[in-house]
């Protein structure tokens, strides 16, 4: 079963915002107007100094509220949280998302504070995001309890829980910009009163989210954590981005969430044991979600490229070798079904190089796309899109069209585009990941995503998982 209590920071019937104002330029302005776009639950506003705030009638504490509380969201200064707490904990709130900065990230004094209010929290047994975080998000009911502009849009079933606030946005942005969509999203700085093993619990019990999405700037209860990601990897995929690998990171990170750091080789080795999904960076976070969330998990490590460039093709190759996966010579049968179609001087072993006959490139990408799918020689499709097949719309909608009409024949076999092209092209590549065709920038990207994704497919193999509904 559900956590009640996390349930209630991500599903609540009820939402008091402690410090809501009418006053453009502060906090609770910003939050109110978040809390009040979308979300369909009670919300009562808290602030004694206004008698309304966005229409809402606005109580002078929470004592006063004649409600339950399931989510409590606090944006009033450090210092005058804990008694906010304390009334928090007699009225029985279950959960409380505390924005306020000021607590263990800001020295001594602020250590103290934090520990106040989690010992307020604790009375009442009242569930903490935070304290100094950037807030949470639930975009399939419509709720913005966060610093963010605006809601993402429901149908989500990617989750995210990132401990930077502004950086993990910024990568929460991105991935929207690229056609992925979210339910639901913790950026949980501190993390003083809520665990990250509780967080995954949830989430991998939770229905809407098939994917999930991790930026880990420190691990709590090391050991509690990987038992629950071991679990939850054989039924859906966890990729988790850990900074702070180096000394100075660490020391960042300590400055500004109060995040301690273990030794990366350490959480290296409990990554795979444990199935979760390294990722280097942010963007590879999304690169590597955005497959798995569009595509069916590969069944082998055997990949096929179609290019329309050779050296492309052939440092993709070296890329994708590298990282694990195969790059096979294709049988003379499949050769001969290729040479059919492409020029006499162009290559059908693999890469597939169509060479640059742009006047032919619509047909090409299909057909040869059509023919990897239909073989048994290769697990992996890459088609790379590069520079005048990207300026061609009607290039990357049949590719987007091609990969969809296999896919909807039952051929479960994953195609990733190789994306390199000008900034003017992008609106091609929307038309491939509208259509659920993930894009990644450049061989070096499309090869880590994809060799990440493979060894997540090996990892289920392993364990006697099977991929056939995946």
């Amino acid at each position: 079963m559900k956590d009640e209590k996390i349930d209630a920071i991500f599903n609540p019937k009820s939402v008091a915002l402690i410090g809501g104002s009418n006053k453009e330029g502060k906090m609770g302005y910003v939050f109110a107007k978040n809390i009040t776009s979308g979300y369909e639950g009670k919300i009562y506003m808290v602030n004694p100094s206004e008698e309304q705030v966005f229409g809402l009638k606005s109580y002078p504490d929470v004592k006063s509220i004649p409600d339950e509380i399931d989510l409590a969201v606090i944006v009033i200064p450090a210092k005058a949280v804990p008694s906010v707490m304390e009334e928090l904990s007699a009225k029985h709130a279950k959960s409380a998302v505390v924005i306020t900065a000021g607590f263990g990230e800001a020295g001594p004094e602020g250590k103290r504070c934090e520990e106040e209010l989690m010992k307020a929290a604790n009375k009442g047994g009242v569930k903490v995001v935070g304290p100094n975080c950037f807030g949470i998000y639930n975009c399939n009911i419509g709720l913005n309890a966060s610093l963010g502009v605006g809601t993402p849009p429901k149908g989500g079933d990617i989750s995210f829980v990132t401990q930077s606030g502004a950086y993990g946005m910024a990568i929460l942005t991105f991935a929207l910009d690229h056609h992925m969509r979210f339910a639901k999203v913790m950026a949980h700085g501190n993390k003083a009163g809520i665990d990250d093993h509780e967080v995954i619990r949830y989430l991998g019990e939770d229905e809407e989210t098939k994917v999930i999405c991790l930026f880990l700037e420190s691990v709590d209860k090391g050991r509690e954590f990987f038992e629950e990601a071991r679990r939850i990897a054989l039924s859906k995929p966890i990729i988790a981005t850990k900074t702070g690998r180096t000394a100075g990171a660490a020391r960042a990170a300590a400055s500004h969430t109060a995040a301690m750091a273990g030794t990366f080789t350490a959480y290296e080795a409990a990554f795979k044991q444990s199935g979760v999904i390294f990722a280097r960076n942010g963007m590879d976070l999304v690169n590597i979600a955005k497959g798995l969330d569009w595509q069916p998990l590969p069944k082998g490590n055997r990949v096929g490229i179609i290019t329309n460039s050779g050296g492309t093709g052939v440092e993709l190759a070296d890329l994708c070798e590298e990282g694990g996966l195969v790059v096979p010579e294709l049988s003379e049968n499949v050769q001969k079904k290729i040479r059919e179609l492409i020029p006499a001087y162009a290559s059908a072993r693999n890469p597939i190089d169509m060479t640059p006959i742009w006047p032919k490139f619509v047909d090409l990408y299909s057909k040869c796309i059509q023919i990897l799918y239909e073989s048994s020689e290769v697990d992996i499709i890459v088609p790379i899109i590069l520079q005048r097949a990207a300026m061609m719309p009607e290039v990357c909608t049949a590719v987007a069209d091609t990969v969809n009409d296999c896919l909807t024949r039952g051929i479960r076999k994953p195609t990733y585009v190789c994306w390199v092209s000008v900034r003017d092209a992008l609106k091609n590549m929307d038309l491939l990941q509208s259509k659920h065709v993930p894009c990644f920038d450049w061989p070096e990207r499309t090869a880590r995503a994809v060799a990440a994704i493979s060894g997540y497919a090996e990892f289920l193999k392993r364990r006697d998982v099977s991929l056939e509904s995946r």
